[in-house]
């Protein structure tokens, strides 16, 4: 039997209303988004009316829709989830935008500071602004910064500023170069009266230990770098073995390769080979060679660490049925020299020793003395009653007390007198550094002179 007095609720529900049974009874409610009796009205809800920071989040704008709403993030923030648009149901938020990951946001000599939402202009180190202010939003119109002083001091390839300094006239930046280069020449900037800096004399090259040391009857393992800590190792060749140190060798510093004890030997007709009055050889045969005369030749190479473009390679020979042969050779002072001593034994087998000899920078005068304040007399080694010898100076003034001050000058002097004598135009008040050179024996000396203030 059907009650047709009982109305259908849910047949009347409106189109933004969902019927849903409660306690037994059918009851229409609004969906989501609409509020209403959800028969006779169901209207859009303005979620957005409690406010953006409360159902948005912060940094945010809400825009409400029909039975909806989204969310937005202000000018500065980006949403999480990366999309323009969000409802802040899967934990979605607005975080701040980094501008200044765009290096050219604040044109020429300026630096980006990032805050939140934003960001400022900042003037480099050494300029300002023309209008006075600390910082400027470009806002599409680039600020104009200007130098202060001298502005930013020149930068240096391959070098760096040490420590701090002024942008004022009259100041100076200390550079020194980057690890693994090195500079001869002066290492400071001075701010002019015009606001300008002088170019720094300073060259920063690359350090270049060149061709590593030659070793007798070995191979070279290398990889051609000469750079600081490079490494080249050796290996005896065929029918030598090895005797001495450490088989390789590391660029240093100072531009130089280690010298290393490494010696590739063969069958020996020769012992106790050894070194005297720091230019000659001397040695013992063999048993069986005793009285036989016997030719031996002598290879000579020599290197300076000290100057690369040194280079000596001589051959000689001499013969001699001694039993306990001396040689002295014909050899540069203060350089490095490896003697190869070869001979070929009863079955014409050519053998070799090597010995490494190092001679010591002779002494071209001494006995400096200083008089008369600004004056110098030396007594001279004489290699020639006539003969003239060479002298060139490089004097160097500076004032602890007067930081900008240099004095310099340089000059040759040539000489045959016992004890030479030379006085210089110095300047009062000032600690000197005179550096007295003879080319012609590879001999320097420094001499330190301080003048009385007048």
């Amino acid at each position: 039997i059907v009650n047709r007095s009982v109305p259908d609720v849910c047949a009347t529900c409106h189109i933004h209303a969902t019927c849903h049974q409660t306690e037994g009874k059918s009851v229409c409610i609004c969906n989501y988004g609409f509020v209403g009796n959800g028969r006779t009205h169901c209207q859009d809800k303005d979620e957005c009316q409690i406010g953006a920071s409360k159902i948005c989040g912060n940094h945010t704008l809400c825009h409400n829709t029909h039975g909806s709403f989204y969310c937005v993030c202000l000018d500065g923030y980006r949403a999480s989830n990366n999309n323009k648009t969000f409802i802040p149901n899967d934990g979605t938020n607005c975080t701040d935008i980094d501008e200044c990951e765009d290096s050219g946001l604040c044109g020429h000599n300026a630096r980006c500071v990032n805050t939140e939402g934003s960001y400022k202009c900042y003037c480099k180190d050494g300029y300002k602004l023309e209008n006075g202010e600390s910082s400027f939003h470009p806002d599409g119109n680039v600020g104009s910064c200007k130098e202060v002083g001298c502005g930013s001091p020149p930068e240096m390839k391959h070098g760096y500023i040490v420590g701090n300094y002024s942008l004022l006239p009259g100041s100076a930046v200390h550079y020194e170069c980057e690890e693994g280069f090195y500079s001869d020449k002066g290492n400071f900037s001075y701010c002019t009266a015009n606001e300008t800096w002088e170019p720094a004399t300073l060259s920063c090259q690359e350090i270049d230990c060149g061709k590593p040391l030659l070793i007798p009857h070995t191979e070279m393992i290398w990889d051609n770098s000469t750079t600081p800590w490079s490494r080249v190792y050796y290996q005896c060749k065929e029918g030598y073995y090895f005797n001495g140190g450490r088989n390789f060798s590391e660029c240093t510093r100072d531009r130089s390769w280690e010298n290393i004890t490494y010696i590739c030997k063969e069958e020996e007709l020769l012992s106790n080979l050894s070194i005297f009055n720091e230019t000659c050889v001397k040695w013992q045969r063999k048993t069986g060679r005793l009285g036989v005369q016997e030719t031996y030749t002598f290879h000579i190479l020599g290197q300076r660490w000290d100057e690369k473009t040194f280079s000596e390679d001589a051959v000689f020979n001499i013969t001699t049925s001694e039993d306990n042969p001396k040689v002295c050779l014909d050899l540069n002072s203060g350089s490095n020299y490896v003697v190869n001593i070869t001979t070929i034994s009863s079955a014409n087998v050519t053998v070799s020793v090597t010995v490494a000899v190092q001679t010591k920078v002779k002494e071209a005068f001494n006995n400096v003395l200083i008089f008369n304040d600004t004056c110098l007399k030396w007594w001279r080694n004489v290699r020639g009653t006539d003969e003239k010898d060479r002298y060139s100076f490089h004097v160097q003034g500076h004032r602890w007390y007067q930081k900008e001050f240099f004095h310099e000058m340089t000059f040759e002097l040539a000489t045959h007198k016992q004890a030479p004598e030379v006085c210089f135009d110095l300047q009062p008040g000032t600690n000197y550094s005179v550096n007295i050179s003879m080319v012609a024996l590879n001999f320097s000396l420094l001499v330190s002179m301080t003048t009385r203030i007048t």
